[in-house]
């Protein structure tokens, strides 16, 4: 008779722990229905970011005072509003924001393969950027091609738009 009791107990208190876990498991599953949802790209951005280590950490600085050198040299030339110098920053911005599609790992043998390979919505500047990189293409083939200096620095300000938004998505987690 005690053993039976005891024996009782034991099933009560294991259907009482299941039941538990369901409720648990139930609940879960219906509050999934109030949290943001990801986008795939969102979560391999947030996994790569659990990734970083400090040896990693030091390398992100690094690369971001060489890119924030380039640019200030790139400015530099910008400020003569000489032709040449306009023409040789515009190739110089573009051959640097490529230098960053490479390092988020965009594939593609030149700049415009790497452009194609983004979704829809993933740069919000893409537009501008393709405008920008098939002018810059004229300013390296075409010796003839005139760019008046307005121009150039609209182009420079989208370059820079661009920048700014491929750093803000952690560029340097390669």
């Amino acid at each position: 008779m005690l053993l039976t009791i005891i024996f009782l107990i034991k099933i009560i208190i294991v259907v009482s722990i299941l039941s538990f876990i369901g409720l648990i498991i139930f609940f879960g599953t219906k509050s999934l229905v109030f949290r943001p949802k990801l986008t795939i790209s969102e979560t391999l951005d947030f996994l790569k970011v659990l990734q970083v280590t400090d040896k990693k950490y030091s390398q992100i600085m690094e690369k971001r005072k060489i890119i924030e050198e380039k640019w200030s040299k790139l400015l530099e030339k910008i400020k003569s509003n000489d032709e040449r110098d306009l023409r040789l920053a515009i190739i110089e911005a573009d051959s640097l924001v490529d230098e960053i599609l490479k390092s988020h790992g965009h594939p593609g043998k030149d700049m415009g393969e790497r452009l194609k390979s983004f979704r829809s919505g993933e740069l919000k500047f893409m537009n501008d950027l393709w405008e920008a990189h098939k002018i810059r293409n004229r300013l390296a083939h075409e010796a003839d091609f005139h760019l008046p200096i307005e121009e150039a620095q609209r182009l420079i300000e989208i370059y820079h738009k661009v920048l700014e938004e491929l750093l803000s998505k952690e560029l340097e987690i390669i």
